[in-house]
């Protein structure tokens, strides 16, 4: 046998083994499940905020707290502090953003043996597009429209806005935050139309329910562009209406009609002199004497806070601020009720996010108020530091808005 023809046998048999190889490979695949590729994913964009507040106090005279006990003439107070955190994906169609936010607070609690505990603020999940939100968990009231330059949030809460029927007074917070269902529709983000109900913490038990929906209403808000605050005539306004659900034994229900804005009395991006007024009007609650503090944010009433301010931002920075907020409450049905307070802040911003704040506070109360909180007078003074920062990874979204501002803003757009 010839070289060639012993190459050529050879070269034919390694044909059949791999031609075999091969049709064995197939049939062995047939028989296996096809593997599904990974679908193509992108991770979800995070922001993180967080707002530090800490001040030294001092409060006298000695008055009663809220939920009991007293509160001291001077301490260490850090309460308003929070941290959150939100994830946001784009959805698979209609452009949809799809996000969830967790939240913590620091609380000034007098039911806390430290006088200051944590409270769960923000825990919600948002379906937005371009004209439409949906928002259920825990979030802001929508029943606060505008943001007074106050160093906390909780300054002049009883003025600012419409309080919790259904708080026991021990956790202040319970005023600014609920469990609420919103479904917001907006023309051009300029105009915001909210409709909510909303379940307000039920700490004093006064209606025996926990879970269920106790306050409902809607309101209409609008925005200017945020970068022609400082320079549009009246940025933001609002009006809204709201029904609390307060037992029969607790006065009966309570029918709230608010309403609010901001008028630049000097439009100017550097030197901006604006009002801020904000009214709230309750009806129905027959209440007609205190017997707890828990009285006080039920019975039929009118709050109005007003505030001036002066921001000076040169290179469109905030420098410093100062600002006076007044703020009287009146009660329709309760003889020798009424309230009234005053609160003088200032800011000095010593570097990107970090100031120097101090405020001082004065409330009095008439003879009604001044029995169940201990006393007709209080002054509180407060010096510290304040830091905010956000930041945000994985950015592929175009935000509708900050986190940062579901926290207090004392240097309020």
């Amino acid at each position: 046998m010839t070289p060639i023809k012993s190459h050529r046998r050879t070269w034919q048999a390694g044909a059949i083994v791999s031609c075999l190889i091969i049709c064995c490979a197939s049939a062995y695949a047939q028989v296996q499940h096809t593997p599904v590729p990974e679908q193509p994913s992108l991770a979800p964009q995070l922001e993180i905020d967080g707002s530090g507040i800490a001040t030294l106090e001092g409060r006298f005279p000695e008055h009663n707290a809220p939920g009991g006990g007293k509160i001291s003439t001077g301490r260490i107070n850090f309460s308003d502090s929070s941290l959150v955190i939100g994830a946001s994906q784009r959805l698979y169609r209609g452009g949809g953003i799809g996000s969830l936010v967790l939240g913590v607070t620091t609380s000034d609690n007098s039911l806390n043996s430290s006088g200051t505990g944590l409270f769960l603020h923000q825990a919600y999940l948002d379906y937005a597009t371009t004209p439409f939100e949906a928002v259920i968990g825990r979030t802001d009231v929508p029943t606060q429209l505008i943001t007074f330059p106050t160093l906390r949030g909780d300054d002049l809460v009883e003025f600012t806005g419409l309080l919790n029927p259904f708080s026991s007074g021990g956790n202040v917070q319970e005023h600014r935050y609920s469990n609420q269902v919103a479904l917001t529709f907006n023309k051009n983000l300029r105009y915001f139309l909210n409709l909510h109900a909303q379940h307000l913490v039920d700490t004093a038990g006064s209606n025996g329910d926990q879970t269920g929906i106790n306050s409902y209403g809607a309101t209409l808000s609008y925005e200017g562009a945020p970068v022609l605050a400082a320079m549009e005539r009246v940025p933001q306004w609002g009006l809204g209406a709201e029904e609390q659900d307060i037992a029969g034994a607790n006065g009966g229900a309570n029918t709230a009609l608010f309403g609010g804005f901001v008028l630049n009395l000097k439009s100017d991006p550097i030197d901006r002199f604006d009002l801020r007024f904000q009214d709230t009007f309750t009806t129905g609650n027959s209440l007609r004497t205190f017997g707890s503090v828990e009285d006080t944010y039920r019975a039929a009433a009118n709050s109005a806070a007003m505030s001036l301010r002066y921001l000076h931002s040169p290179f469109g920075r905030p420098a410093y601020q100062v600002a006076l907020t007044l703020g009287i409450r009146t009660y329709q049905n309760v003889p020798n009720s009424s309230t009234f307070a005053i609160a003088l802040t200032g800011v000095k911003r010593l570097g990107e996010g970090f100031d120097l704040i101090a405020q001082y506070t004065y409330q009095h109360w008439a003879s009604a108020g001044a029995a169940v909180y201990g006393g007709p007078d209080n002054n509180t003074i407060q010096l510290g530091f304040a830091y905010n920062f956000t930041d945000t990874f994985n950015q592929h979204i175009a935000p509708r808005r900050s986190l940062l501002s579901l926290q207090h803003q004392y240097i309020p757009e």
